[in-house]
This record gives C-alpha cells, structure tokens and sequence, in this order.
C-alpha cells in the first residue's frame, strides 16, 4: 500500500505538521456505503448518466397524458368519472416516481451530479433527501397553481356550491404523491441510518464523533452537524429526520417500514389524511364547494420554501445569506398560506351563509367537517412552531463557552484527524 505525505499547512512549504494519507483513505468518501469508494476514481468521461433522461421522457410523457385526457371536457362543472380518476391516479404515481428516478440518476450518474456532490459532500442519503424535496417542492407548485386557477373561476360563482373539473382531476392525480412520498421518505430514513452506521464503523477508535450522519466539525468550512431543522442527536446512535424528532437506531441496523410509520405518527396522519379522504373522498363523493378546497391547495405555496431550506441545509449552507433570506420567506409564507387561511377561509364561509357569527358558523358544521379541518389544521401549528424554534437559534444563537474551558476539557485529549479531515487533506 502506496503513502503519500501531504503538507497540512496547504501550501505546499515544509515546517509544517504532515498528515499521511493512504490511498484507501484517499478513496474513502462520505457517499454511502459502496459509492462512496468508486466516487474517488471515477472520471467525468465515464459518467454519462443516459439513464436518467428515460425516466425524464416517462416523466414527462405521464403528465402529457395527464393533461391531454383533461383536454376534452367541454364544461368546467362537469364531473370526473371513476374510470379517468383512477387513470390520473396512475399517471400521477408514474410521473411522481419517474421524476424521483430522474433526479436520484441525474445526481448520481451525470459528470455534472458528481461535480455536485464532491463539491458539498453530499452522501447517499443526502442526495436522496435532496431529490425528495425537489419532487415536493414541484407537487406544491402544481397544487398551488390548480387552486389559484380554481379559486379564480368558483369564488365569483359561488363560495360554497360552485365546482371545477380541475380540481377533481388533481385530486386524483395528486393523491398518488402523497403516497408515494411516504415510501420516499421511508428510504430516506433508512439511508441515514446506512450512512452514519458506515461511518461510525470508519471513525472507530479515532475519537472522532459523528452526529446524524456527518462527522462533527467544519466541512469546507460549513458546519456539519445537526439536522436539518437544527435537532442534534444525544448520542451517536440516532439520527434526527426532517421533523425534528431524534430516534434511536437498531444495532442491526435495520427499519421496517411498520417501526417508521409508528414512529413518525404526525406526517402519517397527513399524509394519509390528505391523500385519501383530503383529496379522493372530499373532491370526487362530495362534488361542489371547490371554492374553499381551492384554498387548501393554495395553502402549498410555502412547501417550496420548506424544501429549499431542506437542500440549503443538507448541503450545509446555514451561514449563507440565501439560507437566512429563504427562511424568512418561508416562515412568512407558511404563517400566511397555512396558520392563517384556515380562519380567513371560515370567516368567508361565515359570510355566504350569512351566520351571525365566524363561532356561529363553526358549530353549525357537522362534526366530520370539524374533526377534518382539526386533523388538517393543528399539524400547521406544530410545523410552524418547530420553524420559530429554528429561525431563535440562527438570529439568537447560544452563548459559546469560553475558550479557556473548551481547552481545559481537550486538554487530556490526543489531537485526531476525522476521516472527512483526511478526505480534504486538512487536520
């Protein structure tokens, strides 16, 4: 095995500290468990990626097909038969999982996706938690367009009783999404435990401590740790998900997929709720009143923003100005389109009907109506609560301990290179 001494100081002068690499350290990469090694000696001529532009063209094709069997529905209040509904299920399930091929191919075969990812370090599970924010954030611009479409065409007719195709037909198509982004962030899930279990098994005896899937420190001088809504695991065995939550990860490192959906009980009820009763029974059996529905697919216009804060932080760019401009925007867009259009949606209500009261017309609901809008509205209030926890700690961070104390603890401590050091050729 060959060993090459590399100056630490960068600079190439002697009287520096040395650091000696060896080629599988070389190699070693923050990808995942089999990539990570190829990524090193892999050349941009032989990535072509030609794969990833097939499951474009089945993409792309799904939502063509989706679209033409819309084109000849001759009125807008006309009804979506059972037969299209389930065809644009489909559709909807091989366009939304196509895209996620395409991206995750795009990202990992493509001389401009590696480029990516070496330049961010971005491992497995970053690159595919960064493909599931990108189908997200395009399922919610659609939503949000359907709605502003529909909401322009009902509101003026009827604010209760008048109804468009379109929104029935991405009922359907839509309520593919929801499910399948449950098995997305599934994979997700069980790709960080993969990743930080590989690099607990390479940091072993170098002291180094590793913390949701990254080893701590800086990488190219960004911060590495934590996750991405700011949760830091208590301990090297669990890693934090998108939803703040911490859990513990099994020593044979396997998740099924039934342990993750008890889990992570909130998104489960979302998504399931939205994906079934939200937008099949709601927009197919009750048939009217797509005026306020309108408003719940506006209510998408934040998810964007959620999910390139994911990204941002994924690629460890929390002390960016784009990071800190796009989190405003986000916690704006969400108290706006999610905590308060809810009320502004009854209060409207209340005034078709001509109740005496926005209380009034609340009770006046049947007690499905109430238990629905419950189940959709108080996530809202979580989320957004775990935002304005997020937003404290960047523009009111924690007093640092003093420089005397952390040396003093480090003190009695042999100085150690990390393997993501190693691999940035840097102590």
């Amino acid at each position: 095995m060959q060993q090459r001494r590399q100056p630490a100081n960068g600079n190439g002068g002697g009287g520096g500290t040395t650091v000696v690499r060896t080629e599988e350290q070389q190699q070693q990469q923050p990808l995942s468990q089999d990539a990570g090694a190829k990524e090193a000696g892999s050349t941009p001529g032989k990535a072509t990626g030609r794969g990833c532009y097939f499951s474009l063209a089945f993409s792309i094709g799904s939502m063509g097909l989706a679209c033409g069997s819309l084109w000849q529905i001759p009125n807008s209040s006309d009804r979506i038969s059972l037969q299209r509904g389930l065809v644009l299920t489909s559709l909807g399930f091989i366009y939304f999982v196509s895209l996620t091929d395409f991206c995750n191919k795009y990202l990992l075969e493509t001389t401009h996706g590696q480029r990516f990812r070496r330049k961010y370090r971005l491992m497995m599970s970053d690159v595919l938690e960064i493909t599931n924010k990108i189908v997200s954030a395009i399922q919610a611009l659609f939503s949000f367009l359907v709605g502003l479409i529909v909401c322009k065409s009902t509101c003026t007719k009827s604010f209760v009783y008048a109804s468009h195709f379109l929104m029935e037909a991405y009922g359907w198509f839509g309520t593919a999404y929801f499910m399948y982004d449950i098995w997305s962030m599934y994979k997700v899930h069980t790709q960080k435990i993969a990743d930080k279990l590989h690099l607990l098994r390479i940091t072993k005896g170098q002291g180094a401590v590793v913390s949701n899937g990254h080893a701590n420190g800086k990488i190219n001088g960004k911060s590495a740790s934590g996750n991405n809504n700011g949760s830091t695991p208590t301990n090297l065995h669990e890693i934090c998900d998108y939803d703040g939550a911490c859990v513990q990860i099994p020593k044979d490192g396997r998740w099924d997929f039934l342990k993750y959906v008890v889990t992570h009980p909130v998104m489960m009820i979302h998504h399931v709720f939205i994906g079934t009763f939200g937008l099949l029974v709601v927009t197919y059996i009750r048939g009217g009143g797509h005026c306020i529905y309108s408003y719940m697919f506006m209510m998408e216009f934040s998810t964007p923003f959620v999910s390139l804060r994911s990204i941002l932080s994924t690629m460890r760019l929390k002390d960016s100005r784009v990071y800190i401009a796009n989190g405003l925007l986000m916690l704006a867009t969400f108290f706006v389109c999610r905590v308060c259009m809810w009320p502004y949606v009854m209060w409207r209500y209340s005034l078709a009907i001509e109740a005496a009261s926005l209380w009034s017309a609340m009770c006046g609901l049947p007690r499905g109506c109430l238990i629905s809008i419950a189940i959709l509205f108080l996530p809202q209030l979580y989320w957004f609560y775990l935002m304005v926890l997020g937003a404290l700690k960047v523009f009111l961070p924690q007093k640092r301990r003093p420089p005397n104390a952390v040396l003093s603890a480090k003190s009695a401590a042999t100085p150690t290179t990390t393997p993501t050091a190693l691999i940035n050729g840097k102590n």
